[in-house]
């Protein structure tokens, strides 16, 4: 155990989109922070231990700064940069679990306009956030970063190791990071750093420095403090710290320096010592806070359907470009487009809904005061704001989707008239899947579709399905269920194909029964004092569940093609909610919709809705941005287990058979078991139970205090004969984030696919997107450990470029296509990372 030698004081400002004032605000004072940053710093130009440095903790700010700077500005930040006074880090901003692996790719694409102006982005800083999705790391590595800063919040949750150390993450590629989990960025302002306050910042910096010196796990020789907090405007009071400090001697010596600088230093001590490595998903403890806004959340993660959607089927109109698509003359939500974007226009755009996109699924869900005041009226101006980001990303995405349908159901020369409903595959798999659509602005129809991969099916309009008759069984293809609304949902689903029951019958409640939580009128945990001790420290509550229940017959309605079964219940201080199982007599998944009523509520609550699976010894694998982890084996230590926020898919099996179950709407969910407020360290799986976490207001500060509304939710799982893989788990999530788009259409259609072709499309997923001069970028992802040897191909006239790339293992390659007309390269575009 070294002694600790020196200090080092990292100058930033903790970047929340919001919370200490709207984010209407907040991002444009962001961006005036970068030239008050270059101020200070051309002020003060002498090297010296208290010479004003500063970190960018995010890109987001530098980003817009160069949007506008001037040369001058420009050619200062670079100075500034490359001299070692300035750092800019490379997470685009503070993010949450919520973000896909596309949305991901999308914040780290950005920093090839930081490197274009002269700026070395080596570091991603995070903080305030619990977590982070394992996939972060392959990503991370591929734009170039080979470090992450966790300054981890410790409130309602536990880190991972003791705060500070360092660690390597090693990716599901098997490419590593070195992680320095760092103190809470807040102390800068509770030590009194950023204020100057040299009396307070000195006591508290001295007994940190001790600490540090008695651990016998703490192999390095320096100690990083950091100097910001929330959203804090840069002052030089900071270096008041510095100079008191050293004005003493006998101490170790203090200095400022930027966050690079100091993860040189630590990653270099760290790779002669015997530090950790780790694999697995960083399970964020935070992550409760998504089911605050249930609404919001499922518009979010609309929105982005609509815009891989969009993207691909604008990508694929650019490489046809032909026909003549069926304009509309008013700008109505059930007809087509009025007027057809040109390139540019569609490439800005797309680029507005990533924007959109990242600031919602950034951090910081509400104001300071939102928990504490809810009803003010700034609270509900913040919401409104931050809200805001996933109802422009869903509005724009909406649009831009129903565009490229459009576009590309007429975009070939041997288009003919059609009549029913259009169906666009936006993915590299030929697909066969129900789907919903809106029939003459009255009525929803469900059909079961068939599109080939990046094509096009036009199918005919479904009929009403005929009146209902009261019941309780059903049986269709693959299934055969039975409802019990006294136990609130269905008690019994048998694949027929081998006679096994899918229902653990050993739960006091069905399958689709809505669970609502409260705490005991009596309760004395300390969270009811304060909501901030909900809290390892604290463990509980114990809470009251209280399973939906009904008494009336369920509703059974049946076609040729499918059969539903419709109960109603009653949650615990609820309106009746209405539940919906779904059986096919072609495909052999299963939909569950259910149809709740939420008035406002400030009291501690959860909602949940229960899959109680029948899987013995069961392993959850569950989808994060780009990767699968075993949930209990596969994490980090200490990370969250009580809950977990997914992307859209879980794997429940053992090694004869499973299930694949999935959410369109709802991210977060339960393993296992109920486990809110155990806080536990490892996962206790009391059987296959999956229970979707609606929502639930177990906060202290910036997540809503109460939540109400109306909404379907929904949900989409298939049980297999076999063990359920990884691969499977992410095919499967991938395909409820792109599901088919369908809607009523008439005008002209050349069915079938594309002319676009990705191999082999068992082992891959693809992304594809136009990028602007005629250039249409497809990304590969190897869903699989081992490299795949692929090729992307355009079968008709007038395209330049795909062909063959490897794809690594668990990586990403891309290949540029371009249209004939515009400017390309002869030879290929490929690139893999």
């Amino acid at each position: 155990m070294p002694a600790i030698e020196q200090i080092l004081l990292i100058g930033h400002t903790h970047h929340d989109v919001g919370y200490t004032n709207s984010p209407r605000i907040v991002d444009e004072h962001h961006r005036r922070i970068v030239a008050e940053v270059l101020r200070l710093a051309e002020a003060d130009a002498t090297p010296r231990p208290d010479q004003f440095r500063w970190t960018f903790e995010v890109a987001r700010p530098v980003l817009r700064f160069l949007d506008t700077a001037e040369a001058p500005e420009r050619e200062a930040l670079r100075r500034l940069v490359t001299e070692g006074r300035i750092a800019v880090t490379g997470g685009y901003l503070n993010m949450t679990q919520l973000p896909s692996d596309f949305e991901l790719d999308a914040a780290y694409d950005a920093l090839g306009a930081l490197r274009a102006a002269g700026l070395p982005v080596r570091t991603e800083q995070h903080g305030d956030v619990n977590g982070i999705a394992w996939g972060t790391v392959e990503a991370a590595r591929r734009a170039g970063l080979s470090r992450l800063v966790m300054a981890l919040n410790p409130d309602h949750g536990r880190p991972p190791y003791e705060q500070p150390t360092g660690f390597w993450w090693e990716g599901p590629g098997g490419h590593r990071i070195f992680v320095w989990l760092s103190t809470h960025y807040g102390f800068g302002e509770e030590w009194g750093i950023v204020d100057g306050d040299v009396v307070a910042a000195e006591r508290n910096i001295a007994a940190f420095v001790e600490h540090l010196s008695g651990r016998p796990d703490y192999p390095y020789d320096l100690a990083l403090v950091h100097a910001g907090n929330d959203n804090r405007w840069p002052t030089p009071l900071f270096l008041d710290v510095v100079r008191h400090w050293n004005s003493v001697p006998g101490r170790p010596p203090m200095r400022t320096a930027t966050i690079d600088e100091a993860l040189d230093l630590l990653e270099a001590q760290a790779s002669r010592a015997d530090v950790p490595v780790v694999r697995g998903e960083w399970s964020d403890w935070w992550a409760h806070g998504h089911g605050s806004t249930a609404r919001e959340v499922a518009v979010y993660r609309e929105a982005r359907s609509f815009a891989r959607a969009a993207q691909t089927s604008l990508g694929l109109t650019v490489l046809r470009r032909a026909g003549t698509p069926a304009l509309a003359h008013v700008l109505g939500y059930r007809r087509g487009p009025v007027r057809l974007r040109d390139e540019r226009e569609v490439v800005a755009d797309l680029a507005r809904v990533d924007e959109d996109l990242l600031l919602f699924g950034e951090h910081t869900w509400g104001s300071w005061e939102t928990y504490s005041k809810p009803h003010s009226t700034f609270s509900h101006s913040h919401w409104n704001a931050k809200a805001g980001f996933a109802y422009q990303a869903y509005d724009l995405a909406r649009d831009l989707a129903v565009e490229g349908m459009f576009r590309l159901a007429a975009s070939a020369p041997d288009a003919v008239t059609g009549d029913g409903v259009l169906v666009v595959n936006p993915t590299e798999r030929d697909r066969v899947e129900p789907v919903d659509v809106e029939i003459d602005g009255a009525r929803r129809g469900r059909l079961v579709a068939r599109a080939p991969a990046f094509g096009v099916a036009v199918l005919p309009r479904p009929e009403p399905l005929p009146a209902g008759r009261p019941g309780r069984e059903i049986t269709k293809g693959a299934y055969r269920a039975v409802v019990d609304p006294a136990r609130g949902g269905v008690v019994s689903l048998v694949d027929l194909r081998d006679g096994r029951e899918l229902v653990d019958r050993d739960v006091a409640h069905g399958l689709g029964a809505i669970v609502v939580e409260t705490v005991p009128s009596d309760c004395d945990h300390p969270m009811m004092r304060s909501g901030k001790d909900f809290h390892p420290d604290f463990p509980g509550p114990d809470f009251d569940r209280h399973v939906a229940r009904g008494d009336a017959d369920p509703e059974i309605t049946e076609s040729d093609d499918l059969a539903t079964i419709t109960w109603r219940a009653a949650p615990f201080g609820l309106p009746t909610a209405t539940m919906t199982l779904t059986l096919y007599r072609e495909v052999d998944v299963v939909d569950l919709d259910v149809h709740l009523v939420k008035p406002a509520r400030l009291e501690p609550e959860s909602i949940l809705v229960a899959f109680p699976f029948a899987v013995a010894d069961p392993e959850f694998l569950m989808e994060t941005a780009g990767a699968v982890y075993a949930a209990g084996t596969e994490q980090l230590p200490d990370t969250s287990m009580d809950w977990y926020s997914i992307q859209h898919a879980i794997g429940v099996t053992n090694r004869r058979h499973g299930i694949l179950w999935g959410s369109f709407d709802v991210p977060l969910v339960q393993v296992g078991g109920f486990h809110t407020g155990l806080w536990a360290r490892t996962l206790d799986v009391a059987g296959g139970q999956v229970n979707s976490w609606l929502m639930n207001n177990l906060h202290f500060t910036n997540f809503q205090a109460s939540q109400d509304g109306t909404r379907r939710y929904r949900y989409r799982f298939a049980a297999s004969g076999s063990a359920v893989t990884a691969e499977q788990v992410r095919v499967y999530g991938r395909n409820l984030l792109e599901p088919l788009q369908a809607r009523q259409y008439a005008g002209p259609v050349a069915a079938g696919g594309s002319g676009l072709r990705v191999e082999p499309a068992d082992r891959l997923l693809a992304e594809v997107r136009p990028v602007g001069d005629g250039a249409v970028r497809v990304r590969l992802r190897n869903i699989g450990a081992e490299p795949v040897a692929a090729e992307v191909c355009w079968d008709g006239p007038g395209v330049t470029g795909g062909g063959p790339v490897t794809v690594p293992g668990h990586g990403l390659a891309e290949v540029t296509l371009h249209r004939s007309r515009a400017v390309a390269p002869s030879t290929p575009t490929t690139r893999a990372r």
